[in-house]
């Protein structure tokens, strides 16, 4: 059962509280999760500038956590980038840096797809393949949870959405038992496209909107927001 990208979200939300320090690098998960993720104070949100650095997400979690130890760190990463860095997983598992990865998995470079819709291509964005050492993963490719054991870390892999937030919960516990990068692969539909575009009145939506009248709690709160944000 593929998960959508936007229950990775709200579980994250859910699961982690305002002190978390995240980490994201480039791709249509990272501008997934800076439409769906919330983040309440400055400088605990470190994105790589849309610079374009895929792989950047292992080492800015050595960074994170080795400048505040206490902090808990936790990544945002698709399965392109994870592998372009894989190997400094073992720099943190030698060093004992731990934290958390959640690694959104759709064998899909899924920005550069969502970009070739405009030309009606779906070329060379592929990373699927059947893996003959993990059949259990279908088309998905790249066992990740071998890999991540291979460099020393601790992997988990998830599949069914109502599984998610009790292995974010695993993670977080395996990270203070063993001070070690804990990585929970989460299986993605293949294709889910995000709403973008170069001006802010030419955005589409792709997924159904829920328009059903805000609870009047949360109306005041937005009311309030607004109105102190206006002085």
């Amino acid at each position: 059962m593929p998960i959508k990208p936007q229950r990775i979200f709200q579980e994250i939300n859910n699961v982690f509280d305002d002190e978390t320090r995240f980490v994201t690098a480039i791709g249509l998960y990272q501008i997934a999760s800076g439409q769906f993720q919330r983040v309440n104070h400055p400088r605990h949100y470190l994105v790589c500038g849309q610079a374009g650095p895929l792989g950047w997400e292992i080492p800015a979690c050595i960074g994170a956590k080795l400048a505040e130890p206490e902090r808990e760190v936790v990544a945002v990463v698709g399965d392109l980038s994870f592998q372009f860095l894989i190997e400094e997983l073992a720099v943190a598992a030698q060093h004992r840096v731990g934290f958390v990865m959640v690694l959104l998995n759709n064998a899909y470079l899924g920005l550069i797809r969502q970009a070739e819709m405009g030309y009606s291509m779906d070329f060379q964005v592929q990373t699927s393949f059947s893996n003959r050492n993990a059949l259990e993963i279908g088309d998905y490719g790249v066992d990740h949870v071998r890999a991540v054991e291979a460099f020393g870390g601790v992997a988990l892999r998830v599949s069914d959405p109502k599984e998610f937030a009790q292995a974010l919960q695993k993670a977080r516990a395996l990270v203070r038992e063993h001070s070690v990068p804990v990585v929970v692969e989460v299986i993605t539909e293949r294709v889910t496209n995000i709403a973008m575009r170069p001006e802010i009145d030419q955005v589409k939506e792709f997924e159904p909107i829920d328009d059903r009248p805000l609870p009047a709690e949360l109306k005041e709160a937005v009311e309030t927001t607004t109105l102190v944000g206006t002085h």
